[in-house]
């Protein structure tokens, strides 16, 4: 699994996208605002995007349980297939005032740590400039 992160509008689809054409790609399936349960090959690359939107599905759920829940999903995509994971920083710090969104930032830390824990590879890009973070090119 790789995990590309950064903030809004930074160019994180752009780099997906240039990443998979290098690489000659053919077979690439973008999901935004949901987890497949689709049958994948080894060859194919599932692209997963805004994870807010999933986050919020189901937001009454304990912030640990529901990341958890999320990651679950998440690997049992990654052992049949490529997965790449974009995710939108929108902590900063910022604690915002109203309770269901600051419990959509807590969710999405919990989850982006252990994407970041257990990712192979994860990269941040900051206005359309890739800096690795962890793992290799």
């Amino acid at each position: 699994m790789r995990v590309i992160i950064g903030g809004a509008y930074n160019g994180k689809r752009k780099f997906v996208k240039e990443y998979l054409d290098k690489l000659n790609v053919k077979n690439r399936y973008v999901f935004e605002g949901e987890i497949p349960v689709s049958t994948f090959s080894q060859e194919d690359y599932v692209i997963i995007g805004n994870f807010e939107k999933i986050i919020l599905q189901s937001i009454e759920l304990d912030e640990e349980e529901h990341a958890a829940k999320i990651f679950d999903k998440l690997s049992i995509l990654d052992k049949q297939t490529n997965v790449i994971c974009i995710c939108t920083d929108i902590g900063r710090g910022i604690v915002p005032l109203e309770k269901e969104n600051r419990k959509l930032r807590d969710t999405c830390g919990r989850l982006y740590q252990k994407l970041f824990a257990e990712s192979e590879q994860v990269i941040r890009i900051w206005y359309g400039l890739p800096e690795i973070l962890k793992g290799g090119e």
